[in-house]
């Protein structure tokens, strides 16, 4: 389970992830992944805690369960950055699905 908010006054991402959630930030072309804690939603969670990611310029904020290998960079998709989130999401699960497990992606950018 995870939640990211884009704070665009203060300029911050705000995320909070427990269990198997991987989690980006994309800022200008460099990439930062985002801290989740081991544990299971509903059950044992020994630390839950927010963590803030400062950011730039436009930034694209990316979540996916474990269902997507962790083996993708946004790099390797040159422009795919500035698409669409909806397009973001879909390339990522199209190309880095786990055949054998459920997956899902989101991706977001702040509002302007």
């Amino acid at each position: 389970m995870a939640v990211a908010r884009i704070d665009a006054a203060a300029r911050l991402v705000r995320f909070v992830g427990v269990g198997n959630i991987g989690a980006l930030l994309s800022d200008a072309g460099k990439a930062r992944h985002m801290v989740s804690h081991n544990g299971t939603a509903g059950h044992v969670a020994p630390r839950i805690r927010e963590f803030t990611y400062e950011y730039g310029s436009e930034p694209v904020v990316i979540l996916h369960s474990d269902g997507l290998t962790t083996r993708w960079e946004l790099a390797a998709y040159p422009g795919l950055a500035a698409q669409h989130p909806s397009l973001i999401a879909g390339v990522l699960l199209r190309d880095h699905r786990r055949s054998r497990d459920d997956a899902s992606v989101v991706a977001m950018r702040a509002a302007v």
